[in-house]
């Protein structure tokens, strides 16, 4: 194969990486359809390969050991979070992964001439499903209409109280403020962002800010603003749009103030950031 054969795989493992977290920030995608949307890009790129007459699909099952180690590099030090952690069951995951593209790429990719459709049996059968998967993935992530999905994020217990430990470390002294229900609606918000943009993806905009000065979500709280923040800063507006929210509050006969706080500020995504608050407000 050569060093050059490994270099492509480990481009392609970084190709794959980028579709995948694409797909999960924007659709919360399940570990199920990550395997299912990897194993599809395995035979995708094996049917360009082999059209082409490359010859590198003899063991293109290794681009996931490449997203295995970007993902551990990732998640190690730009996510903050501990990838070997079992509750995530990342190592049971990516074995499985492994096992399926070796048992694909050995049992079906290089016994054919072509991968794509032919009209052949066993190509038929394999398309079919991804042809499936593909009808259900869109209808259910309403990726052809305007509908947007609401869910629950996918984060343990374990998890968020893990990200509430690091979080309330870095930013104690930004969120010790004298209400304390709304420190704990911080932290919570402060969760959530952190989750679905992550410190590196958080530089990044920075970096794009800075070329092209535009308006846009910054910080660790995702506050919109036309000049630079810090994450100190965003938490600071935050708090004070939070300030403003509990003192309109204050005077309702509501019984749960903080929910209706939390669902005026977050609005498409107050459940999941009522999910965490009533995990954090425990302790």
């Amino acid at each position: 194969m050569g060093l050059l054969g490994w270099f492509f795989y480990l481009f392609l493992g970084v190709v794959l990486f980028i579709i995948l977290l694409y797909f999960d920030q924007k659709y919360s995608i399940t570990r199920l359809e990550k395997l299912i949307i990897s194993n599809i890009f395995l035979l995708i790129i094996s049917g360009i390969l082999k059209k082409i007459g490359i010859n590198y699909t003899d063991n293109v099952f290794l681009i996931f050991l490449f997203l295995f180690m970007i993902d551990a590099i990732y998640c190690s030090y730009f996510k903050d979070v501990d990838f070997f952690d079992r509750v995530d069951n990342n190592i049971e995951y990516y074995f499985v992964l492994i096992i399926i593209g070796f048992f694909i790429n050995q049992s079906f990719i290089n016994r054919v001439e072509f991968v794509f459709l032919t009209g052949e049996d066993l190509r038929l059968i394999i398309w079919s499903f991804v042809l499936l998967f593909l009808y259900y993935f869109c209808k259910n992530n309403d990726i052809f209409t305007s509908t947007s999905k609401n869910e629950v994020i996918s984060m343990s217990v374990d998890r968020v109280l893990s990200s509430y430990a690091k979080l309330k470390y870095r930013f104690f002294d930004e969120c010790d403020v004298p209400e304390k229900e709304l420190s704990n609606v911080l932290y919570s918000i402060m969760i959530y962002h952190n989750y679905h943009r992550s410190k590196f993806l958080r530089r990044m905009d920075y970096i794009r800010f800075r070329l092209n000065g535009q308006k846009q979500k910054l910080g660790i709280m995702q506050v919109e603003s036309s000049r630079f923040i810090s994450d100190s800063e965003s938490i600071l507006l935050t708090y004070q749009k939070l300030l403003k929210l509990y003192e309109k509050e204050k005077s309702s006969r509501k019984k749960n103030k903080v929910e209706e706080i939390i669902k005026n500020y977050c609005k498409s995504y107050s459940n999941e950031v009522l999910y965490i608050f009533d995990i954090i407000k425990k302790f």
